[in-house]
């Protein structure tokens, strides 16, 4: 199996969804601590489906973009390099920003962040017990878990068996969130490797296995399948709705409320751009490629707008729904700028120097 090499314009619009949902999210939320005011009258409360977008997303890309490079060990000093190149440099210019901004100005961004330098130093490597400056790095810490158990494949010289692990991996994670395996709660890294949300990046590796094995006619009813999922799940999720079980982990509640419908929806649009040519408008395109850098800075953004509203002391409901559609406007934007004017260029930069 091997597929042919694409510029998929609507998995990067999704990237952009992704990452608007999320803001949405930490608009609404924010919104609501900080004001009292129910934004959008708290639609977006499922916006944290983002991440897992993201997850399946991220699944995929990676498998699809490596997959001809499985079994050539060689080939790993590369990817970590790419990788590296792709998480660190903007990440650690940015939460150097937001930590010199909680120093220099609490009242408008304090965390719970420890600034002993040993939380910093697991903070700018994102390791697992980090205690967050910025809400969104635990999903970069289980987004570079991912990578380096992917790292493994590069040593498999057969497919198969790279498949083989894959379903193996996918089966530990199930079987430990169903059954809620102690030794994965008191070991970190037991823990870091079984977290259930690990199944969303499987089902995006998994979509590069299978995807050429889809007929062209599934392709409107596994979309419409995954749409409808996901818009119910919204639902149920804003309106507190968990899988009843008492082993079963919130994050396994996510898979499958909003994983699995993500999985649909991209395996479906994936297939459909292979077969078919598609033209996205560039602003969607723009905002899936700005879609890191917005990741990264829109919570600290909204968290600070908000607060300067409540020292303002504006109150009129109205307003503030305006307000709220102006900051994610201005999030979008500046997400953009961040991209275009310093993400863009260090990453060029880097894998010049590096690659």
């Amino acid at each position: 199996m091997e597929l042919k090499q694409k510029n998929l314009q609507l998995v990067q619009m999704l990237r952009g969804v992704a990452s608007m949902l999320v803001v949405l999210l930490h608009i609404t939320y924010n919104s609501q601590v900080i004001l009292g005011h129910n934004f959008l009258w708290g639609t977006f409360m499922f916006g944290g489906s983002g991440v897992d977008i993201f997850f399946v997303l991220s699944g995929f890309i990676i498998a699809y973009a490596n997959w001809q490079h499985i079994g050539n060990s060689s080939f790993v000093p590369h990817f970590l390099k790419r990788r590296f190149i792709r998480v660190f440099p903007i990440y650690w210019l940015v939460i150097t920003a937001f930590l010199i901004l909680q120093l220099a100005l609490p009242a408008f961004y304090k965390s719970h962040f420890d600034t002993g330098w040993l939380n910093i130093v697991k903070t700018y490597l994102l390791l697992p017990d980090h205690v967050m400056l910025n809400g969104v790095s635990w999903s970069l810490t289980n987004e570079l878990f991912f990578y380096l158990v992917f790292t493994l494949a590069f040593f498999i010289p057969d497919k198969k068996y790279s498949l083989a692990l894959l379903i193996a991996c996918f089966a530990a994670v199930v079987i430990s969130a169903v059954t809620g395996a102690g030794f994965a709660k008191d070991n970190m890294y037991a823990g870091m490797f079984l977290f259930p949300m690990n199944i969303e990046f499987l089902l995006g590796v998994f979509i590069v296995v299978i995807v050429n094995k889809i007929p062209v006619k599934a392709i409107y009813p596994l979309l419409i399948t995954g749409v409808i999922g996901f818009i119910t799940a919204a639902f149920l999720s804003n309106n507190g709705f968990v899988i009843t079980s008492d082993n079963l982990q919130d994050a396994l509640n996510r898979v499958v409320l909003f994983g699995v419908p993500a999985f649909l929806i991209i395996l479906s649009l994936v297939k459909l751009e292979l077969v078919k040519t598609i033209k996205i408008k560039n602003i969607f395109l723009q905002l899936g490629d700005a879609s890191y850098s917005i990741y990264l800075i829109h919570l600290p953004v909204a968290a600070a707008f908000f607060k300067i509203i409540a020292k303002l002391n504006i109150h009129n409901n109205a307003l503030l729904f305006l307000l709220g559609i102006l900051l994610f406007f201005v999030v979008c934007f500046l997400g953009i700028m961040v991209y275009s004017k310093i993400e863009k260029p260090i990453i060029k930069k880097l894998n010049a120097a590096l690659l």
